[in-house]
C-alpha cells in the first residue's frame, strides 16, 4: 500500500489531513500527475481533428457551391444568348423565305410562250457578236 504522502485526493488519512506540500512535493509534469491526461489528450486532439476535417469539408463544398454558381450563371446566359439567336433566325428565314417567294412569283414563268414580236425586240436590242476570222 502507498504512503499517505501519494495520495492524488485531498482525504483524511489516519494520521489527520493531508497537506497539499505533502501531496504534490514538487511540480510534476501533468502527464505524471494525471496518469489518465495522455489519452484524454488524444481524445482531445482527436475531437479537433473531427471538427477541423468538418470545417475542411463544409468549406469544399462551399466553394463548390460557389463554383455551380458561376457554371450555372454562365449556361443561363450561353442559353438566353442562343434562344435571341434564335428568334433572330426563324425572323430572318421567314423574311428571306418571303422574298423569295414574291420575286418568284414576280418574274414570268419560263414555262410562258414568248411572243415573236417580243423574241425579235430582245434579238434587236442585244449585241451583236462579230466573229473574227480564224477564230
Amino acid at each position: 500500500m502507498l504512503p499517505a504522502s501519494f495520495c492524488c485526493l485531498p482525504v483524511l488519512c489516519r494520521s489527520g489531513p493531508v497537506s497539499q506540500q505533502a501531496h504534490f512535493p514538487r511540480r510534476l509534469p501533468i502527464a505524471s500527475r494525471l496518469p489518465y491526461a495522455s489519452g484524454m489528450a488524444r481524445l482531445i486532439l482527436a475531437a479537433i481533428g473531427v471538427v477541423l476535417l468538418a470545417v475542411a469539408a463544409l468549406a469544399l463544398v462551399w466553394l463548390l457551391g460557389q463554383l455551380l454558381v458561376g457554371l450555372g450563371a454562365f449556361v443561363v446566359g450561353t442559353a438566353g444568348v442562343l434562344w435571341r439567336l434564335l428568334g433572330f433566325l426563324i425572323v430572318v428565314g421567314g423574311l428571306g423565305g418571303l422574298v423569295y417567294f414574291l420575286a418568284s412569283a414576280w418574274r414570268p414563268s419560263s414555262r410562258a410562250q414568248a411572243s415573236p414580236q417580243a423574241v425579235q425586240a430582245a434579238a434587236k436590242s442585244a449585241p451583236q457578236r462579230v466573229r473574227q476570222p480564224g477564230a
